[in-house]
C-alpha cells in the first residue's frame, strides 16, 4: 500500500519543553516536503496547531477531523485545507482509521493515548493493517514502552504485535521507518495474537 495520508496525534497543549514544539514544526515540514497529507484533530491550539501550521506553511495539504462541539467553539484551525465535522468521539476515531494510511503519535494527553491504543487494537484485531509510530521526544513515552514490554513479558501482548509499534525520538528517522516498514499480511492477524484457542 502506498502511503499518502498520515494521521498525527498530539496534544492540545504545547507541553513544558520547547522541544515538543520544535519537533512538531519539523514533522509538519517533513510531511509537506514528501507530499504526504497531514490528518489531525483539527485544533487551533497546542501541538496540533503547530504541526498543521507548519505543513500548510511548507505547501502541504492538511485535513482536520474535529468534533462539532469543538468547531462550534471556533477551536478549529481556520487555515487548513479541509475540515471534517464528526458528532462523537467514536465517529471521529473511525474516520481517522478509515482515511489514514499510517499514524504518528507525538506527546499529548489522554486523547493522544486513546488514539494510539485505538490504532494498536485495530491492527491487532485485523480491522486495519497500517503502520503506527511513536515520536518519543525527550523520552515522553518511555514509561509506556516499559509497560508494553512488561505486558509482553507477562504474556498478555504478543511479541509480534509489540514489534508493530515503531519508535524514534527523531522525526525524520521515524517517518522513514513508517514509509519503509513491511507490514505483515492482514490475514495473519489471528496468528499474531498468539492466543491458545480451546480445542473441540
Amino acid at each position: 500500500m502506498t502511503i499518502q495520508k498520515i494521521s498525527v496525534f498530539c496534544g492540545a497543549h504545547m507541553g513544558k519543553s520547547p522541544d515538543y514544539k520544535n519537533a512538531a514544526e519539523e514533522l509538519g515540514e517533513l510531511l509537506a516536503s514528501k507530499n504526504l497529507e497531514v490528518i489531525f484533530g483539527g485544533g487551533n491550539v497546542g501541538l496540533m496547531k503547530v504541526v498543521s501550521d507548519s505543513a500548510i506553511k511548507h505547501g502541504g495539504r492538511v485535513t482536520g477531523i474535529t468534533l462539532k462541539s469543538l468547531d462550534d467553539f471556533e477551536l478549529t484551525n481556520p487555515i487548513i485545507t479541509e475540515t471534517i465535522i464528526t458528532h462523537s468521539l467514536f465517529e471521529r476515531k473511525d474516520k481517522f482509521l478509515e482515511i489514514s494510511d499510517a499514524f504518528i503519535v507525538m506527546p499529548g494527553g489522554v486523547g493522544s493515548m486513546d488514539e494510539l491504543l485505538e490504532v494498536m487494537v485495530s491492527n491487532q484485531l485485523g480491522g486495519i493493517n497500517k503502520p503506527v509510530g511513536i515520536l518519543n521526544i525527550n523520552g515522553y513515552y518511555d514509561s509506556f514502552m516499559q509497560w508494553l514490554q512488561h505486558s509482553v513479558d507477562e504474556e498478555f501482548v504478543s511479541t509480534e504485535n509489540q514489534k508493530q509499534v515503531l519508535i524514534s525520538d527523531d522525526p525524520k528517522e521515524l517517518l522513514e521507518m513508517i514509509l519503509t516498514t513491511q507490514m505483515p499480511s492482514k490475514d495473519t492477524w489471528i496468528d499474531r495474537l498468539n492466543v491458545e484457542f480451546p480445542s473441540d
